[in-house]
This record gives C-alpha cells, sequence and structure tokens, in this order.
C-alpha cells in the first residue's frame, strides 16, 4: 500500500517556500492511490443512495458551477466542519461532485487531516485506503502546493481543520480560527476561493461534548477527539453506530467568490503568519456572519422526519444501501467486490457475494458485536498499524 505519510516527510526545511523540484518528485503522493473509476461506482452504488435517503442533500446556488478566474489554477473551496461525527457533510458533498462533474478539472479532492489516513480505526469500518482511493489527499502544506501546480482538479479544504469537526455542541455554527494554507495558496496562485457553507451538519451527532482532557488521551490512540454524547454509549454495543450519524437534512449553500491576493500588497514571499492571520480573521468573522444568516434560513428543521420517511418509502427497494445499520457491510462489500471483477462491469448485490465478502473480510463482524466488537477492531487496527511501520522502514 502507497504511504503518503512517508513522501510527506521529504517537505522542505521552510515550508511556504517549495521549489517546482519538491512539487515534482511529490507528484506520485497526489496520484497514487486515486482510482477514479473506483470512487464513481463506489459514489453510485453506496454514496448516492446515503446522500439521496438519509441526507436528502439539498445544493443551493450551485446550479451555475464556478469557474475558475485562472485557468491555470485550481479554486479552493472552503466551508465550515461540524459534527462531533465522522465528516459525513464532506462525504456528501464530494460524492455530488464526482456525480456531475466527472473526471475534470472541474471536479473536486479534498485536503483531509493525515490522522484520518495514518489510523487503520478512523477509516470507515476499518476499509484500508478508502480515503485515499476515493480521491483524498492529506493536508500537508507540500501535498497542498502539488494539488495547486499540478491543476488536474479543484481543492476543498477545512479552513477549521480538525478543530472544526471536533468543536463540540455548544459551538455549533461557530467558526473556530482559520488555518494559514489555503490563504497563502490563493495569493500565490491568484486564485479565487469559493466559499459554502455546510448547514444541519451539526446534527449528525448532537449534545456530543469535546473534553479536552478526554481528547488528550484519545489521541494517544488514534482519534483525534471523543465525542462524548447520547450517541457514543450506543456505539458501545454496535461499534458501527461510532462510523454513522443521524439522518440530518443536509444543506449546502454557495457563497460569494473571495479574492484575497487583493486583500494584500505585499509578495507571497514577504507575507509573515501575522499577515495571513489578519486577513484570514477578517475573512472568518465575514463567514461567520453569513453562516449565523444561513442556519436560521435552512436549519430550522434540522431532521425534517417527514421528508426522511418519504424518502425512505420512495427507495424502499435500496434500504440495504442508505439506511446505516448496512453501511459496514454494503461498504465493504463494494470494495471486496470491485477488487474482484477489477472494476469493470456492475456490482450486483447477492447473498452468495455477501458471505464471500464476510470470509475475506471478517472484521465486518466485529462492527455488530457487542462490546466485544471493539476488541477485535483495537487488535485489527493494532496490527494494521505495525504493518504500516514496517512497510515504511522498509523504503
Amino acid at each position: 500500500m502507497y504511504n503518503q505519510t512517508a513522501v510527506a516527510a521529504v517537505a522542505p526545511r521552510n515550508r511556504f517556500l517549495i521549489s517546482d523540484d519538491q512539487i515534482e518528485s511529490n507528484r506520485e503522493a497526489y496520484t497514487m492511490g486515486f482510482n477514479y473509476n473506483y470512487a464513481e461506482l463506489f459514489c453510485e452504488k453506496i454514496l448516492n443512495p446515503i446522500r439521496e435517503v438519509w441526507y436528502r442533500a439539498k445544493f443551493v446556488g450551485f446550479e451555475n458551477f464556478p469557474q475558475r478566474n485562472n485557468p491555470d489554477s485550481p479554486l479552493i473551496f472552503a466551508t465550515n466542519h461540524s459534527g462531533m461525527a465522522f465528516p459525513w457533510d464532506a462525504i456528501a458533498f464530494i460524492s455530488r461532485g464526482i456525480e456531475k462533474l466527472k473526471n475534470s478539472a472541474s471536479s473536486i479532492r479534498a485536503l483531509i487531516s493525515p490522522m484520518l489516513t495514518k489510523f487503520p480505526n478512523m477509516c470507515p469500518y476499518m476499509i484500508d485506503g478508502l480515503w485515499w482511493k476515493a480521491g483524498c489527499i492529506n493536508a500537508t502544506f507540500l501535498n497542498f502546493e502539488t494539488g495547486m501546480k499540478f491543476n488536474q482538479s479543484n481543492i476543498l479544504i477545512f479552513p477549521e481543520g480538525i478543530e472544526g469537526i471536533g468543536k463540540g455542541f455548544d459551538k455549533k455554527y461557530q467558526f473556530q480560527p482559520f488555518k494559514t494554507s489555503f490563504l497563502r495558496m490563493s495569493i500565490r496562485y491568484k486564485t479565487d476561493i469559493i466559499p459554502f457553507y455546510t448547514i444541519n451538519g451539526e446534527y449528525n451527532n448532537p449534545l456530543a461534548y469535546n473534553i479536552k482532557p478526554l481528547t488528550k488521551l484519545c489521541k494517544k490512540i488514534g482519534l483525534p477527539f471523543f465525542p462524548l454524547g447520547p450517541v457514543i454509549f450506543l456505539a458501545i454495543f454496535q461499534p458501527w453506530i461510532f462510523y454513522a450519524s443521524l439522518p440530518s437534512q443536509l444543506t449546502f449553500v454557495l457563497g460569494e467568490r473571495i479574492k484575497v491576493y487583493e486583500m494584500t500588497n505585499k509578495p507571497y514571499d514577504e507575507l509573515t503568519q501575522k499577515d495571513l492571520k489578519t486577513i484570514g480573521e477578517t475573512i472568518r468573522m465575514q463567514m461567520q456572519q453569513k453562516l449565523t444568516e444561513l442556519s436560521h434560513q435552512y436549519g430550522s428543521k434540522y431532521y425534517n422526519l417527514r421528508s426522511l420517511l418519504k424518502a425512505m418509502w420512495t427507495n424502499k427497494r435500496h434500504f440495504f444501501r442508505y439506511f446505516p445499520a448496512f453501511w459496514p457491510l454494503s461498504m465493504t462489500y463494494f470494495d471486496v467486490n470491485y477488487k474482484e471483477c477489477d472494476g469493470k462491469g456492475s456490482i450486483k448485490f447477492s447473498l452468495k457475494n455477501c458471505f464471500k465478502t464476510i470470509f475475506k473480510r471478517p472484521i465486518v463482524l466485529a462492527m455488530y458485536l457487542p462490546v466485544l466488537g471493539w476488541l477485535f477492531i483495537a487488535l485489527k487496527s493494532y496490527f494494521m498499524l505495525r504493518r504500516r511501520r514496517q512497510q515504511n522502514q522498509n523504503l
């Protein structure tokens, strides 16, 4: 398995001044592991039913998809992160992009926290490499700059970082301080930032809070935070619940372009962190005002049970694809059977192939095993992590 962490380790000493040679040598980190055919079929068979039925996702303002102001540089899409849960809000948005934009320069690839790819238990249902195969990229500065220079797709970032998704329900719809890398890229490549606002993602795992001492302990075992709340106690008895979320009706609202390169007169190589943080705070306050306004406009019916029941009834024949209890099996089923058919033809669900999937990936049964299932998940994660470390040592 290709390891992006090993490639990222060659990042330059001054990470804000990256040469063309360093970008060229890092191209592998941007291409290896990504399988567009896999991602497209995964969306069609698995994610689209989840997005359309479970989340009933709405896209406001995306009728005319944003075009690049600078044809030579990708647009940078930026949004709020939320939920104290797995990033299903981002997954729903990306799946729509893959469905509508196909494999074009207008497509979008997401920069994600390296913690999601480093620890096996942070990959959905322990499906090894799923983040990379679906097009995600480790969020390092070198990878970001490679994506800008490589120019094969637009880029999605979460300016709050992991603090955004782990901020807790008491801070819902409150932007956390922004990172500065996306501001640097916008200025260096004279490309626009396209903000959009994710509404109702806060209710994927409601009443969950971030207890700092507990979070500090969890980071040592591969969890970016511990979402302490009602749902997490259910996950003790059914581990799959840890990876799933409640059926909040997600709404994505397109915002107005931000031209960061017009907000400073300094050359790129003279910008200081203080300069960037000042600009970032100005943008954060502007986006915060808009997010607050949109949360009142679109967030009053965050579950909308009537529309959920209607969507479930209309799509009842796809029940095994969109209902969360079946996500571990359906996603693992796809991964196993895609490899066997090499992505050719359609992947059909059958009882025979279900047994075959369980035989090849018995860890999927642990997702449904009360209490004891967590022991098997922990052991599987440990051995996978140890194998990766051994592979890195042999490079």
